[in-house]
């Protein structure tokens, strides 16, 4: 059934954290989920500068572990917010193919063609109407 499918795809022993303050470290998330159970692991999403985006991923080595966390933990204030906790859900994997924007019909050919001019800029991008450079030795005034 579709159901037992999405559930192959959860990580059943990790779990998705949000909500969680942006001055949270990791030694206090830490802290809180092994109140529950031993964490196998501790993932913080930062931002490329390493600032911390308030959401983790937390392992542990048990799904039994995992469920329990949930049931502690989720809706728990944390600082001034309600911290959200879940079974890690990912995305289900992509082909190479199937990113591509416009689906390929069996022709081969694309549903809709994309537009790219947005990579071009404006000043070249416009058309310019042909006109004859002008000279200013060459103009006579007195026609």
């Amino acid at each position: 059934s579709r159901h037992s499918l999405e559930y192959l795809s959860m990580e059943t022993n990790k779990l998705y954290v949000s909500n969680l303050p942006y001055t949270a470290t990791e030694e206090e998330i830490r802290a809180m989920f092994a109140k529950v159970a031993k964490v196998k692991s501790l993932r913080m999403v930062t931002t490329k500068g390493g600032k911390f985006k308030g959401f983790c991923y937390v392992e542990y080595e048990t799904e039994e572990a995992a469920r329990r966390a949930v049931m502690e933990l989720n809706d728990k204030d944390v600082g001034e917010r309600k911290m959200q906790v879940a079974i890690s859900n990912p995305p289900k994997a992509t082909s190479k193919d199937s990113r591509i924007a416009f689906p390929e019909r069996e022709d081969g050919t694309f549903k809709r063609k994309a537009k790219m001019n947005f990579m071009v800029p404006r000043a070249v991008s416009k058309p310019v109407a042909a006109t004859k450079p002008v000279d200013s030795k060459s103009v006579d005034i007195d026609k």
